[in-house]
């Protein structure tokens, strides 16, 4: 994957953020229970799918890696990311840092352990952010996330 088509999605999602009128009423609807994916559209080919997630107050991701390309931008309100290290010897992650990410942050990742992360809404108001991942739209919720265990905590359970 070359560095220029990680440019490109990141400067289409943050060109995609700034339009107050992407999202419609419903697709910032969240739910109760976990963070709500909106899938928004998804190529023909299966080569990406695009979707709003709503994170409502204290709803957060497991802490994952990728099996696939991915990028985000935050629309509404404040996430919180925090950023792991993978240690391949003791099978886990550590945490490294956490960082706020406001409307019109940015980020992408490739495919890897090298790009793990929680994202997590824990202020009082909701949140909306949008992802492209490089899966068909079918398989969004299933082909996505590489749930990982973090060091001092019980195994993870198979993604």
């Amino acid at each position: 994957m070359h560095a220029s088509f990680a440019r490109g999605v990141r400067a289409a999602l943050a060109e995609a953020a700034a339009d107050p009128s992407l999202l419609t009423h419903d697709q910032r609807e969240g739910a109760a229970a976990c963070y709500r994916r909106h899938l928004l559209a998804a190529d023909p080919h299966g080569r990406y799918a695009i979707a709003a997630l709503v994170w409502m107050p204290g709803q957060a991701s497991p802490v994952h890696a990728h099996h696939t390309w991915c990028g985000y931008a935050v629309i509404d309100g404040m996430l919180t990311e925090t950023v792991y290290d993978w240690n391949a010897d003791i099978d886990c992650a550590a945490p490294v840092r956490e960082q706020a990410r406001e409307p019109g942050a940015v980020s992408f990742v490739r495919a890897g352990r090298k790009g793990i992360h929680r994202l997590g809404n824990s202020s009082h108001a909701g949140a909306v952010s949008l992802h492209i991942y490089g899966v068909p739209g079918e398989q969004i919720a299933t082909h996505v996330n590489d749930i990982v265990r973090v060091a001092g905590s019980a195994p993870a359970l198979p993604a």
